[in-house]
């Protein structure tokens, strides 16, 4: 192969990467949002029921199932994680470059306020 060749290959392996990489960061945000609703969706319904004064017993089989769907949702997000790390294999194999930073990404520190529940944990297992 000519130079010229190597380097349009190099450019269309690029360009699937960046393709790629824009369909599965759409794809694993789409996993996090439906975690986070229906995680939200569980935790409506005990005070919508409190509220309505309602038994615990009314509606607590739908409860069920959409704890099941999110277990089965994280489970999906879980396997998209690992395709992600797979993928990032096959990137280091073809020496592409990252395209989204990576794990490098540095993860800021929670700072929590004094007096928060997660605080007052601390000093109280202390």
């Amino acid at each position: 192969m000519s130079f010229m060749e190597l380097r349009q290959d190099q450019l269309r392996r690029r360009e699937a990467a960046a393709e790629i990489f824009t369909t599965l960061d759409a794809f694993e945000r789409d996993l996090g949002r439906t975690l986070a609703s229906g995680s939200q969706l569980v935790g409506q319904l005990p005070l919508a029921r409190a509220k309505a004064n309602v038994s615990p017993v009314v509606g607590h089989d739908a409860i069920d199932h959409f704890v099941e769907a999110i277990g089965h949702i994280s489970q999906a997000l879980g396997a998209a994680i690992q395709g992600h790390h797979a993928l990032n294999e096959a990137r280091r194999a073809m020496r592409l470059p990252e395209m989204g930073g990576g794990d490098k990404d540095i993860i800021p520190a929670v700072v929590r306020p004094a007096g928060s529940l997660a605080s007052d944990n601390r000093s109280a297992a202390g």
